[in-house]
C-alpha cells in the first residue's frame, strides 16, 4: 500500500507539472508575453569558422613589429591582450559571469536541460572574438582577446564593491580571418590591432537571454535547476539554503537595475561595427549622471578603426575630432562602462575613477613606440605583411604607379618610405596657449576631405557636429529639489571658427553650394583656424565634443591627484606632449593605407566587403547588400568572403524585417542611411575641373585595379 501511494504521489507530482506547461504554452501563446519571452531566447549565432573537424585551427601571428612569433605572441602582447584599463562593460560581478549559463532555446526545456558555460569558447567565440593563448592573474578563466578581470569595481544593483570583467583596448582592436592556402590547411591569421569581428548587440542580447533565464530558474520552483548549479558554483563552500536564499534577492535586484539602462537601436551595428562615439555620450553623459535626456539613439555605426600608426596621427577618430592620445584612451575606457564618481564634492577629488591611468600610458607606449624619425621609421606596432600568396612584384610595380596618381594626394605615400618626411607629411602640431604659440614633436598631418567632397554617409562625422549635452544644474521634480550641475569646469583646445573666412567654411559646411573651394584637400587646418584654448563649463545645450574633452580632462587630472602627480612636466608626457584639442565638422580624414588588406569591411561604416567592391565594382555598382560575421578572407577581391547569390538572399529576409539570417550572419543593408556606400568612387564622370560630390578619381580599367590590389599587399 505504501508504496501504491508513492507511486501515486508521483503521478500527482508529474501532472501537476504537466498543466503547468500546457497553462505556460496558453500564456506564452499571447503577442503581449510573446514580446517578453522573445528576450528570453537566444540569438543564432553563425557557425564556428575558427574550429575544423581536428579541433582548433593553429593560429598565426602576423609579422607587426611586436616580437611575435608565427604561432606564439610574446609575453607583451599577451599583456596587452587582457590589461585592465578599469571596464565594467560586462554588467555583472566577475563570478557570476563565469559560472553563468548561456540560454536555452527552448523555455520548455530549460528546467530539464543544463547547457555550455556562457564565457566558453564555443559560444563567446561565435560572436567574433578570438580564442586567447594567455591564463594568468588578469586572465584566470581563459577568456577571449580583449577580456580582462578588474577588481573592487562599484556596480549598479550591487552591495558593495566587487570584481567585474571588461573590455580592453585589444577587444575592439585585434582582429582575425580564416584562409585556406590548399596545403597548409585552413589557418586562422591574428592581426593586432585590427579592426575586431564581434557583434556588441548579440553579446548583449544574448547576456539578457541568459541573466533572464537564471532569474525565473531562481523565483519558478519547478525551474530551480539552473540556478541551483549557478548557486552552488558561486557560493562554493559557503553554499546552504540561506545564502542560496540571498543570492536570488541580489539577483533580482541586480537584474531589476539593469530594465532602463539600455540604448535605442535605431541602426543596427551587428558583427565588426560598433557606434562608438553615441555610445561613449550615452554612457558619460546619460547613464553616469542619471540624465535620460543626454541619451541619443544609436544609429551611426562604424567599422572599428585600425591602430598601427594611429599613434603619430595628429587627429584620430574617422572623423579627425580629437587629438590627445591619453584623452583619446580615457574617454574609451569611460564608454565602456569604467566607473567615473560624478557625485562627490569637488573637494573631495570628484571625477576620480576606476580607470589606471598607467595602464592606458603603457598601452599607448607599446602601441606607438619611440618617436619616429627618417632613419628609424614607425617603431611601434606596424602594419601587418602579406603571407598568404606570394606577390606579383611586376604587377605590384604597376600598381603603385596607380597609387602615386591617383591615391597618394589624399592618402600620403606609403608610410614606411623617405617620402614622409622628404615632402613635409611630418611636422608638430602648433596651438596658442596663454597668448603663446606652442608646438608638439613631429606627427604625421593628414588630410581631411570635405563631406561634400567624399560623399560617404555623413553619420558619424554629425555627431560630434550636432549632439550636444545638458550638464547644467536646475530645479527638478513636483517638490522643488536643487540637482548639481555635473561640474564640469575645465579647459581645453578647440578651433576658433569666428576667425574662419566664408571660403574655408565652405570645407566644413556643405550647405553653401558647389563651390571649388568645398572639394580642395587641405593639408593643416590649424593653418587658416587656429587652434586656441577654450573654456568649458556646465550648460543646458554645450557641445558634445567639449563637454567630453572637460570631463575626460578632469577625469585624467583627478587620478593625477590621487597618485600625487603634480609635476607639470610629467602630467604632459603622460598626456602624450599633445593639446587635448577637438575639432567637429571637418569632414573624414584619409588615413594612410599601410596594411588596409587587412582592415575590411571598408568604407567608416563598413558598407563595403572588399577592397576590389570599393575601388573598381562590377558595373560601377557596389552590392546593395553585405553579409558581415563571416571571418572567412577573400583573396580575390581582398576582403570578407560574401557567399554565392547573397543579394537575392538578403532580400528575403530583410523583406521579413529580419536583419540576421537563420544561421546568425548580419545583413548591413546599405540603403539604410548610417549604412550608406556611397562616395569614394572613380567613376567615368569624374571632370578635375567639374567636381562632383563622391567621385574623387578617373574610373580604373580592369588591368589598373588589379595592378592597384596587387599593390596595396606590399604596403
Amino acid at each position: 500500500m505504501y508504496l501504491l501511494n508513492r507511486v501515486g504521489q508521483h503521478k500527482k507530482k508529474w501532472l501537476v507539472c504537466l498543466l503547468v506547461i500546457i497553462a505556460i504554452v496558453l500564456v506564452i501563446r499571447s503577442d503581449a508575453v510573446q514580446a517578453v519571452f522573445q528576450q528570453l531566447r537566444p540569438k543564432p549565432l553563425p557557425e564556428l569558422e575558427v574550429k575544423g573537424v581536428n579541433g582548433w585551427l593553429p593560429q598565426v601571428w602576423l609579422e607587426q613589429n611586436w616580437g611575435n612569433e608565427r604561432d606564439n605572441p610574446s609575453d607583451d602582447t599577451k599583456k596587452y591582450h587582457h590589461l585592465s584599463q578599469g571596464t565594467r562593460t560586462i554588467p555583472m560581478p566577475y563570478d557570476w559571469f563565469v559560472n553563468l549559463e548561456t540560454a536555452s532555446s527552448s523555455l520548455l526545456l530549460m528546467p530539464f536541460t543544463s547547457e555550455k558555460k556562457f564565457i566558453d569558447n564555443d559560444h563567446l567565440l561565435r560572436l567574433g572574438f578570438i580564442r586567447s593563448k594567455e591564463n594568468s592573474l588578469n586572465n584566470p578563466d581563459g577568456l577571449p582577446v580583449g577580456f580582462a578581470r578588474t577588481f573592487s569595481q562599484n556596480m549598479t544593483g550591487i552591495k558593495g564593491q566587487t570584481e567585474t570583467v571588461g573590455f580592453t583596448c585589444a577587444a575592439c582592436h585585434t582582429s582575425h580571418f580564416v584562409h585556406d592556402d590548399g596545403v597548409q590547411g585552413p589557418l586562422e591569421y591574428i592581426v593586432e590591432g585590427g579592426p575586431a569581428t564581434t557583434d556588441f548587440g548579440l553579446l548583449q542580447s544574448n547576456l539578457t537571454a541568459a541573466i533572464g533565464q537564471l532569474l525565473l530558474s531562481a523565483k519558478v520552483p519547478f525551474m530551480g535547476a539552473r540556478f541551483d548549479r549557478f548557486a552552488r558554483n558561486v557560493l562554493g563552500a559557503e553554499y546552504s539554503p540561506a545564502t542560496k536564499t540571498t543570492l536570488s534577492s541580489d539577483l533580482l535586484r541586480f537584474a531589476t537595475s539593469q530594465l532602463d539602462n539600455g540604448d535605442t537601436i535605431q541602426v543596427t551595428e551587428g558583427f565588426t561595427r560598433l557606434d562608438a562615439l553615441n555610445r561613449i555620450g550615452n554612457a558619460v553623459f546619460s547613464d553616469n549622471i542619471d540624465r535620460p535626456q543626454n541619451k541619443a539613439p544609436i544609429d551611426a555605426p562604424v567599422n572599428y578603426p585600425h591602430l598601427w600608426t594611429t599613434s603619430w596621427f595628429d587627429w584620430v577618430q574617422y572623423d579627425a575630432s580629437v587629438m590627445g592620445p591619453l584623452i583619446r584612451n580615457v574617454g574609451e575606457a569611460l564608454g565602456v562602462k569604467a566607473f567615473n564618481d560624478v557625485k562627490s564634492p569637488m573637494e573631495e577629488n570628484r571625477f576620480s575613477s576606476s580607470i589606471p591611468v598607467g595602464n592606458l600610458v603603457w598601452i599607448e607606449n607599446f602601441l606607438s613606440g619611440p618617436q619616429p624619425t627618417k632613419e628609424t621609421g614607425f617603431r611601434g606596432l606596424v602594419a601587418p605583411k602579406w603571407l598568404m600568396t606570394k606577390v606579383d612584384d611586376e604587377l605590384a610595380s604597376a600598381g603603385r604607379q596607380v597609387y602615386d596618381s591617383h591615391c597618394a594626394a589624399c592618402h600620403l605615400p606609403d608610410v614606411a618610405s623617405s617620402d614622409i618626411w622628404d615632402k613635409g607629411h611630418m611636422a608638430p602640431i602648433e596651438w596658442m596657449a596663454g597668448g603663446q604659440k606652442k608646438q608638439t614633436a613631429d606627427v604625421l598631418k593628414l588630410n581631411v576631405i570635405p563631406l561634400a567632397r567624399i560623399g560617404t554617409d555623413r553619420g558619424q562625422a554629425k555627431v560630434m557636429i550636432n549632439r550636444t549635452m545638458d550638464t547644467s544644474g536646475d530645479v527638478n521634480g513636483t517638490i522643488i529639489e536643487k540637482v548639481s550641475g555635473m561640474q564640469i569646469n575645465s579647459d581645453i583646445c578647440a578651433r576658433d571658427f569666428n576667425q574662419a573666412t566664408e571660403d574655408e567654411l565652405a570645407l566644413i559646411d556643405d550647405t553653401t553650394g558647389d563651390q571649388s573651394s568645398l572639394y580642395e584637400v587641405k593639408k593643416g587646418q590649424d593653418d587658416f583656424i587656429p587652434l586656441q584654448e577654450r573654456w568649458v563649463t556646465d550648460g543646458a545645450n554645450i557641445s558634445f565634443g567639449y563637454a567630453l574633452a572637460a570631463t575626460v580632462e578632469q577625469t585624467i587630472n583627478a587620478w593625477f591627484k590621487d597618485n600625487g602627480l603634480s609635476d607639470p612636466r610629467l602630467q604632459e608626457k603622460l598626456k602624450g606632449g599633445r593639446p587635448n584639442c577637438i575639432q567637429a565638422g571637418m569632414g573624414y580624414k584619409a588615413r594612410p593605407l599601410n596594411g588596409v588588406w587587412a582592415t575590411a569591411p571598408f568604407l567608416h561604416n563598413g558598407s563595403v566587403a572588399s577592397l576590389r567592391d570599393l575601388l573598381c565594382p562590377v558595373n560601377g555598382q557596389r552590392p546593395q547588400y553585405v553579409q558581415l560575421g563571416s571571418i572567412v578572407y577573400d583573396i580575390k577581391n581582398m576582403g570578407v568572403k560574401q557567399p554565392e547569390g547573397f543579394q537575392k538572399t538578403a532580400q528575403k529576409y530583410l523583406s521579413k524585417g529580419e536583419l540576421y539570417d537563420d544561421q546568425g550572419y548580419f545583413i548591413l543593408d546599405t540603403s539604410v542611411r548610417g549604412n550608406l556606400n556611397t562616395g569614394h568612387h572613380f567613376s567615368e564622370e569624374y571632370d578635375p575641373n567639374t567636381p562632383k560630390s563622391g567621385v574623387i578619381g578617373p574610373k580604373l580599367n580592369p588591368a589598373q585595379c588589379d595592378a592597384l590590389l596587387e599593390y596595396l599587399k606590399t604596403i
